[in-house]
């Protein structure tokens, strides 16, 4: 065997070792290390559940490690799980229905409305955007804003509010701030997953 041969054998098996090597550490590196080596990996879809609301006729998917709860005034709070040693939930999805029984009230104007009552309530809101949106082929209203919530936490939210016959659809997508970016694919897949079911 010749010495250049064997000088290129072993610069192969060292090649090969590092990259060995390089992918074991990669596969124990969290998101974040991904993001500082500058490499983006699609984490695994999580397995969905469905909500299914009998009363007011709509079913949302939300991931099977989320907690779900339903509250007395028509809401149905989907929660992301807590991050070790975090006291609140980094993110989460209520949907809130509010009957109006007799009224034509459109999408835009009850987003207007709710959008009002938040700036009293938050002196520090703050609007980033406002547009029309889609909700199970129904015209919807989306905004964006910041806030400081009633746990006085700086919170962005993407709020969705949606007519169907005498009831409002408020979807509010709700995360920390340093979290928004991080579930949002995760609720927008939620909200498109919103069906109306027949009554």
């Amino acid at each position: 065997m010749s010495h250049k041969y064997l000088q290129k054998s072993i610069g192969n098996i060292l090649i090969s070792v590092v990259i060995l090597v390089f992918l074991f550490h990669l596969n124990q590196l969290s998101g974040k290390d991904l993001l500082i080596f500058g490499l983006f990996f699609e984490t695994q879809n999580q397995p969905m559940l469905t909500h299914t609301d009998n009363k007011f006729h709509f079913a949302i998917d939300y991931p099977n490690n989320w907690e779900k709860s339903v509250k007395l005034n028509n809401e149905i709070i989907l929660i992301a799980p807590k991050d070790k040693d975090s006291v609140s939930s980094p993110a989460g999805i209520v949907v809130k229905v509010v009957p109006t029984p007799g009224k034509n009230i459109s999408a835009d104007s009850a987003s207007k409305g709710i959008i009002s009552q938040i700036q009293k309530e938050h002196k520090d809101f703050k609007l980033e955007t406002s547009d029309t949106f889609t909700v199970d082929g129904k015209k919807a209203a989306k905004v964006v804003f910041t806030a400081t919530d009633s746990k006085l936490q700086n919170r962005k939210a993407m709020q969705i509010v949606v007519s169907n016959y005498e009831n409002i659809y408020i979807i509010t997508y709700k995360a920390s701030l340093d979290k928004y970016n991080t579930f949002e694919n995760t609720a927008n897949d939620m909200i498109k997953s919103f069906k109306f079911l027949p009554g």
